[in-house]
């Protein structure tokens, strides 16, 4: 009788033991609300969803599986789950490898309801290539790009960011080109869109025409002042985005903006004359100068400085302030060369 009793409650203890392992190995199934036709709701965990029939258990701990189906079902609505809430803490803090491990996890645990609206599968593979892009890592977002299922995006900001991947494909293709024409059609132009996603186009179509000057050099062609002058309206229309937004972008336009100032042999040449205080008259380079001056000075007021400091080249234009020179010996810069020297003080852009 008391080995009975014993192995009993050792068979107990064992079925214990082995339910709570199997508690803890089961993944949480996405937790959401089941909205009727009639204006009744239950909150359930979805074990999947296909062809309108969701299928459901009223608890994790529940053994009994239940199916809820259109047309009495009108629609599902998901709690945000912690792994997502934590994935997209780490996004916004800028740790975006470790934000895309959570952004996966959350991805395959929600993986057999991706085909409903809003589903936290779908938005952790957008948030996935975003990670990508804003790291730099176009080769990763080339492949994430591909497989990725957008059937479940319903916010039009995020189908308008997965047009815009077009551009940070040319880019990682380095077709040049293709970013120029792109950007210069009308079907981009005349579109109305969030400055953040703004900006993206005028930094593809800045890189691009950076580029496509710097080939024109390579290739032997007299270098042309209007395709730098295009390069450095582009970076400027980049600077007047929402900085918050696009920080990463404002601060690679603004250092590549400083790096085409300091490597024009005309901005050289001023820098040399105002050394040796050689200057007699007022040339491009030295209101190309006075731009690179007031980019400078914009750079550290705003605080870009604390992100990314001034590399010790760019830390020279602040040493070139506006030229006072004798009205007399003032010669005005060609007409494609910049803008007046008043206006240098209010703007970096060229003209």
């Amino acid at each position: 009788m008391k080995i009975q009793s014993i192995l009993t409650i050792l068979s107990s203890i064992y079925l214990l033991c082995v339910t709570s392992a199997t508690a803890q190995e089961e993944p949480e199934l996405p937790k959401g609300r089941l909205l009727y036709s009639n204006g009744s709701h239950d909150d359930v965990y979805v074990i999947s969803y296909k062809a309108g029939v969701a299928t459901y258990r009223t608890n994790m701990r529940s053994l009994n599986i239940l199916q809820a189906k259109k047309p009495a079902l009108e629609a599902i609505y998901f709690y945000e789950p912690q792994i997502f809430t934590e994935a997209m803490h780490l996004y916004r803090a800028k740790n975006y490898s470790e934000a895309k491990v959570k952004f996966a996890e959350c991805e395959a645990s929600f993986k057999s309801v991706n085909s409903l609206p809003d589903n936290y599968a779908t938005l952790a593979g957008f948030y996935t290539m975003e990670c990508s892009r804003r790291s730099g890592d176009l080769e990763a977002l080339s492949a994430e790009l591909e497989k990725y299922r957008k059937d479940g995006l319903t916010r039009e900001n995020h189908h308008l960011q997965l047009e815009v991947y077009t551009f940070w494909e040319a880019v990682r293709l380095k077709d040049w080109a293709l970013i120029d024409r792109l950007a210069a059609g009308t079907s981009w132009q005349d579109r109305k869109l969030p400055s953040e996603l703004r900006a993206q186009i005028e930094y593809c179509h800045a890189l691009a025409l950076d580029e496509l000057a710097k080939e024109g050099l390579k290739e032997g062609s007299k270098e042309d002042p209007s395709r730098w002058g295009a390069a450095i309206n582009a970076y400027n229309r980049v600077l007047s985005a929402d900085a918050t937004a696009s920080i990463d972008l404002v601060l690679m336009a603004a250092n590549n903006l400083m790096r085409i100032y300091s490597e024009d042999k005309g901005v050289q040449a001023a820098m040399k004359n105002r050394k040796d205080g050689a200057n007699k008259t007022f040339s491009a380079g030295d209101q190309k100068l006075m731009e690179a001056n007031t980019l400078a000075q914009y750079y550290k007021q705003v605080g870009f400085h604390e992100i990314q400091p001034l590399s010790a080249d760019y830390e020279e234009f602040l040493k070139y302030g506006q030229v006072k020179l004798e009205t007399a010996a003032v010669k005005k810069p060609d007409a494609g060369a910049g803008p007046d020297v008043e206006k240098a003080a209010e703007a970096p852009e060229a003209e």
